[in-house]
């Protein structure tokens, strides 16, 4: 699944191939999760032009005329552009700009075309501030990787991620969020933040031109492959139920 840096990375390409071309088709291949029919989403957006499109979240939004198209990609879902009536397997939207398509596949059919998306209260990864993430870590009784990956708490950041920021700032992923002391939690933030910035500017660099998919290159630590860190360090891999953490043993436990 694509994370906040790379869905960064997606929206700034896509709206600088995208932005002032106007819809001219509209095709919903799924429906069974769409939030209004398709011939609503229609009405909405073809005849429209590109305005922006931006991250919101873990998901990419496009804002057309009047309206805004929200992109939930899933753990499988894909952005293709491609050209003329160049066909693409298990597409689950197109869009239409004349000479070219983009497409959202997914083979799972989770991927979600969301027509006037609401607006989310719950603070971005990289919007809130150091107080607040000191005040919201302290109501939190649950081990602070939970707490990093809670869409409902904090937006953005996924598994991969959460294992290089905790790496970053030197704390194990089972400490009990309310029990990291503030000053380390004041590490843990400035690490969220340079750790999410840093991926998006080697992203950017790496791949100028990337609309889909996720770029690891740059981990440090959550390597599924990978037996030691770059510094030596044996990585340790612990599984919770279907996620696994990546750490090293010199990351402290608060509890």
């Amino acid at each position: 699944m694509p994370e906040l840096p790379d869905l960064a990375v997606m929206a700034k390409n896509l709206e600088r191939r995208l932005k002032g071309h106007t819809l001219k088709q509209l095709v919903l291949h799924i429906d069974r999760k769409n939030n209004v029919p398709e011939i609503e989403m229609q009405s909405a957006l073809i005849g429209h032009k590109v305005k922006s499109v931006y991250r919101e979240g873990k998901e990419l939004r496009m804002e057309i005329g009047d309206a805004t198209l929200g992109l939930h990609l899933m753990l499988h879902g894909e952005l293709k552009i491609v050209d003329g009536e160049e066909g693409v397997k298990f597409p689950v939207l197109q869009l239409g700009f004349g000479k070219e398509s983009l497409y959202l596949t997914d083979w799972q059919k989770q991927a979600t075309p969301t027509l006037n998306p609401e607006k989310s209260e719950v603070p971005d990864a990289l919007e809130i501030t150091r107080d607040k993430f000191v005040d919201l870590l302290a109501k939190k009784k649950s081990d602070i990787k939970t707490v990093l990956l809670d869409q409902k708490v904090i937006r953005g950041v996924g598994n991969a991620y959460a294992d290089e920021i905790l790496y970053d700032a030197g704390i194990a992923p089972s400490s009990r969020a309310n029990a990291i002391p503030e000053k380390a939690v004041g590490s843990l933030y400035k690490s969220m933040v340079e750790v999410l910035k840093k991926a998006i500017e080697d992203i950017s660099k790496s791949d100028p031109d990337r609309v889909t998919g996720e770029n690891r290159d740059f981990m440090k630590i959550h390597l599924p492959k990978t037996e030691k860190t770059a510094k030596g360090e044996k990585i340790i891999v612990d599984q919770k139920g279907a996620r696994k953490s990546y750490y090293v043993e010199s990351q402290e436990e608060y509890k």
